[in-house]
């Protein structure tokens, strides 16, 4: 069963489809999606990995092609069975040189236990406030039935888990798919208004395939 199939039984079977639904309108509330696009440049960023120590997307890309998967956090199960598959995937991501970045708009700890709870031996990174993902035209802002929603979940206040106050609580990032060659140029994106939509890994890795 690849990644899609995994997506679809799963929206059929939870019982908090809602909430994805109502994820789903917050985004279409933000306007049209302004996302990089094959061929452009990748936004540039440093952001602190799930040890506080920071990570530069310039840096890494000296290494080899970056993958990186933006996604909601460990509260969300449709990222949960993305973060796996793409654990699942790693070794052939690596065998094409790649590197792969989750990131969250968790804080450092957070970020820590997530990587040790679901087993991940990928880099997760804590971009607190969503501002690489603004940068990278994904931050939204909630609407108020569905913070309303987190509040009847016990999550009304995300400061803790998000590290931030203010605004930028009340913001997520639309789940994205990026991989970027080591010139620094987007050769995939995966961008979807429907939270229950992720990149598939088979994807990803053609898109490794086809770097000269």
């Amino acid at each position: 069963m690849n990644l899609e199939q995994e997506l679809e039984q799963h929206r059929k079977t939870s019982g908090y489809v809602f909430l994805e639904d109502m994820f789903t309108d917050s985004i279409l509330k933000k306007g049209e999606l302004n996302f990089p696009k094959p061929g452009e440049r990748a936004p540039g960023f440093i952001l602190p990995n799930e040890n506080g120590e920071n990570v530069s997307l310039e840096g890494l890309l000296t290494k080899g092609p970056v993958i990186m998967s933006f996604f909601k956090g460990n509260f969300c199960s449709f990222c949960d069975l993305e973060l796996k598959a793409l654990q699942r995937s790693l070794p052939q991501f690596e065998k094409h040189g790649a590197i792969l970045l989750g990131i969250s708009p968790h804080t450092v700890s957070v970020s820590f236990d997530l990587k040790s709870q679901k087993n991940l031996s990928y880099t997760i990174l804590s971009d607190k406030g969503n501002e690489i993902a603004e940068k990278y035209g994904l931050r939204f802002k909630m609407q108020e039935k569905l913070l309303n929603a987190f509040e009847s979940f016990g999550l009304g206040d995300l400061t803790p888990v998000f590290g931030d106050s203010g605004e930028n609580t009340a913001t997520m990032p639309i789940p994205g798919t990026f991989v970027i060659d080591m010139s620094g140029k987007v050769i995939f994106t995966f961008v979807d208004v429907d939270h229950s939509k992720r990149a598939e890994p088979s994807e990803i890795i053609a898109s490794l395939m086809s770097i000269n």
